[in-house]
């Protein structure tokens, strides 16, 4: 259920958040339910016994050692204690920076406290499994009616790309990386260092390589799309660049006083985005 409302919310912050694509949306969850099912019901049967139940007998024996009674607040205690352990064996592993390893650990501690949480207040009645479904129900219709709500009221804004032409288009375009492009009131393109991101990914290596780095010359063209501002494209062709010696299609997104022109590499189905700023 944590699964579902993570799936949910995130759905609906896409919705708002600037992008290359429309979002799915909250309705994302039902596309990704089987795979919630199939993935997230065997995790959930494991992490119950190894960590879920235990945080939940440790809280109360600490509640019942130290206060002489069984408090809630305990749980939130050793679920902290619980996620620091399993961050600093991830960060001695991985070699994991302090900032990393601290949002791990809140991100830990968090999801651990809820799950702990619902299981010590079922584990007092009857009908566990009706429970935690029922209200896992009732949080994700009450997560997307406020989601709905907000967009429909207009208090948040739903994220559209801004409608711009050739003219916006022309001037200089950096990756922050060293890598510069500049479009031409002409349609000439002159590339600077720019990144062959599917080269890069096609060799599972890193795209910082000098071998992966691309200078050259070469034409450019802007469609205005036939229907909304997500239709939007940019056409490049820079010769002798691999990868992009042939028109290349480049997507619209970032807002009107920051523009960013983006491509797609990587998996089809979850994408990476070779993004170009407007200097």
């Amino acid at each position: 259920m944590a699964a579902v409302l993570g799936v949910e919310i995130d759905g609906l912050v896409g919705l708002a958040r600037p992008s290359f694509g429309p979002s799915a949306g909250p309705g994302a969850v039902l596309l990704i339910a089987p795979f919630l099912v199939c993935f997230g019901g065997p995790f959930a049967l494991v992490a119950s016994p190894l960590l879920v139940l235990p945080i939940v007998s440790a809280a109360r024996w600490a509640g019942t050692r130290f206060t002489g009674r069984d408090a809630w607040w305990w749980v939130p205690v050793s679920a902290s204690v619980v996620a620091a352990a399993g961050t600093a064996a991830l960060g001695a592993s991985w070699h994991l920076g302090p900032g990393t390893s601290a949002l791990g650990w809140l991100a830990g501690a968090t999801v651990l406290t809820a799950a702990a949480l619902v299981a010590r207040r079922t584990a007092l009645r009857a009908g566990r499994v009706r429970h935690v479904l029922g209200w896992g129900v009732v949080a994700a219709v009450a997560v997307f009616a406020i989601g709905a709500g907000v967009f429909a009221t207009g208090l948040v804004p739903e994220y559209r790309p801004p409608r711009i032409d050739a003219e916006a288009l022309s001037g200089s375009w950096t990756d922050g990386e060293g890598g510069t492009l500049r479009l031409a009131a002409d349609g000439t393109a002159y590339a600077d260092g720019l990144t062959d991101h599917d080269a890069a990914d096609a060799d599972h290596a890193e795209p910082t390589a000098a071998k992966y780095r691309c200078t050259g010359q070469g034409t450019w063209s802007y469609s205005d799309g036939e229907s909304t501002t997500w239709d939007q494209r940019v056409w490049i062709r820079i010769k002798g660049c691999h990868g992009l010696d042939d028109p290349y299609e480049w997507r619209i997104s970032g807002t009107p006083d920051r523009l960013e022109i983006g491509s797609e590499y990587g998996e089809p189905d979850a994408p990476d985005w070779y993004v170009l700023t407007r200097r």
